[in-house]
């Protein structure tokens, strides 16, 4: 078995556990509820049902709850339903035990289609307790849930203010789910009607996903420190080849998922749902290898895999021939790869210079796991030899360094600016690769500076100076202080023959 271990920053969904109770759910129990404010007051229906368990919360609260919490609670989920400002996301408050009195109803009393007040009699409320496993006649519970799934659990009597953070994250994290599996709502026409992705996933996930009878590949995910497992971790899986069909699992108590099946070579973009970050996934393309483990440190969080479990073969094709050296972007190629990559160490003499910029595709959407290799000069223009080196590579002497596209596109590469060639009017230049893995590797031509006195118009006229955009810079800064410069790229803008990276003719 293959296992690739992922140390991740707040990976999964950090369900918090109570003393009883399941940590996790994948498909909420329904629970019928006497209404008595909101849109539903008067009937008794199960109130999430009516909406297809979109997103929100649910509080179980004890009818004899202090008047002090109650109002606490109330205030806390109100504003976290006013900052969402969505119809979709819902709280349900369902008081447990004797009927609310007047001044119960007073304080919890809300406003709006999204908010909702009931009572669970005690019949619905002995069945309630043997669905969700909790116990409702000695204890208050609240959970975030998003299409069924359990995403947090939390003591509504205890919170307070200080933990409108955590509330504001893991709700706004349930409705960023509800969004990417069907950003409009949809019309049902019954309660089970399926509306988007994860509602469609198995009612109850494991910790396995099967693609084909086959050998396994384990996934497991950890926090920074490499330390604490990440269990009950939603993970989406998608083919590449067959973008339409998603797996979904929740990894295990030891932070993992196995995938089944996998053939080598195989493309896959694994998701791993985050809950304490803006963005809604972290996306990996793995492809399938016969390494027997694979680490990537939290500092690597957001490298593509692709470049980890080694889709970069060095056999990809060269285009925008002629190109001399083109060969050797694999000689010495690290492992793992980093979105922010070192050409010159920290320690080299000259004026510091960031290099940094956005790979995109030609549709001009970001692309992720794209290498960027890049060498120049030293500050007295020459290529600086590495006693290492060895083969032919050493030409490009040892400023030289790869990076790798982020999930937004981004890379970096801390360096020194360069200096022209001695005794000649060349201009200040650090010269660029692209590789796409499994695909084509091409000269992006060089970056030059726009305030080098030594930059003309018959360089900027160069035919390899627009490959993949303007490789002209506009450094801000200073010697003393550091400069900075983009340089975006455009895949294949521009480069003779990249049709044949596409696979076409």
């Amino acid at each position: 078995m293959r296992t690739i271990v992922l140390f991740c920053l707040l990976l999964g969904l950090g369900c918090g556990r109570a003393d009883d109770g399941p940590a996790i759910w994948d498909g909420l129990p329904a629970v019928d509820a006497d209404h008595l404010v909101g849109p539903y007051a008067g009937r008794r229906i199960c109130p999430m049902c009516q909406h297809g368990y979109d997103a929100g919360m649910l509080v179980f609260l004890r009818s004899d709850v202090a008047p002090a919490d109650a109002r606490r609670l109330s205030t806390l989920l109100q504003v976290m339903t006013a900052e969402i400002a969505d119809a979709r996301f819902r709280s349900f408050v369902l008081v447990t035990g004797a009927h609310p009195s007047a001044d119960l109803l007073g304080i919890l009393r809300g406003s709006g289609s999204s908010w909702h007040v009931a009572h669970l009699p005690v019949t619905e409320r002995a069945q309630a307790a043997r669905d969700f496993s909790l116990a409702l006649d000695q204890r208050s519970h609240a959970l975030v849930f998003a299409q069924r799934r359990l995403l947090w659990r939390f003591d509504p009597e205890s919170i307070s203010s200080s933990d409108l953070p955590a509330l504001r994250a893991h709700s706004g994290y349930a409705m960023a789910l509800l969004k990417s599996s069907y950003p409009v709502a949809v019309s049902a026409g019954g309660p089970d009607t399926p509306k988007g992705l994860l509602w469609a996933a198995p009612a109850q996930l494991s910790a396995r996903i099967k693609i084909a009878v086959g050998a396994a590949m384990r996934v497991c995910l950890f926090d920074a420190a490499g330390k604490r497992p990440r269990s009950g971790a939603l993970v989406s899986l998608q083919l590449r080849e067959a973008p339409a069909r998603r797996h979904w699992a929740r990894s295990d108590a030891e932070g993992c998922v196995e995938v089944h099946g996998l053939v080598v070579g195989q493309q896959i973009l694994l998701e791993l749902q985050q809950v304490l970050q803006p963005a809604l996934t972290t996306r990996y393309t793995l492809t399938a290898d016969d390494r027997q483990d694979v680490q990537v440190t939290a500092q690597d969080v957001e490298v593509s895999a692709a470049t980890i479990t080694g889709a970069v073969t060095g056999q990809e094709r060269v285009v925008g021939l002629p190109c001399e050296g083109c060969t050797l972007v694999f000689d010495g190629l690290p492992q793992p790869l980093r979105t922010r990559a070192r050409i010159a160490p920290a320690n080299e003499p000259g004026e510091s210079l960031q290099l940094s910029g956005i790979v995109r595709d030609g549709s001009g959407a970001a692309r992720a796991g794209v290498v960027i290799y890049a060498y120049q000069t030293d500050r007295e223009g020459r290529y600086p030899r590495d006693r290492n080196s060895r083969g032919a590579s050493a030409a490009h002497g040892r400023l030289r360094g790869w990076a790798v596209s982020a999930a937004d596109g981004s890379y970096a590469f801390d360096t020194i600016r360069p200096a022209s060639y001695p005794f000649r009017r060349e201009p200040q230049h650090i010269h660029m690769h692209v590789i796409e893995p499994g695909r084509c590797t091409y000269y992006l031509g060089d970056v030059l500076f726009a305030d080098d006195p030594y930059l003309e118009a018959s360089h900027r006229a160069r035919p390899h100076q627009l490959r993949g955009g303007s490789g002209v810079v506009h450094p801000q800064g200073s010697a003393a202080a550091g400069w900075s410069a983009l340089r975006d790229i455009s895949l294949g803008a521009n480069v003779p023959g990249y049709a044949g990276c596409l696979g076409k003719s």
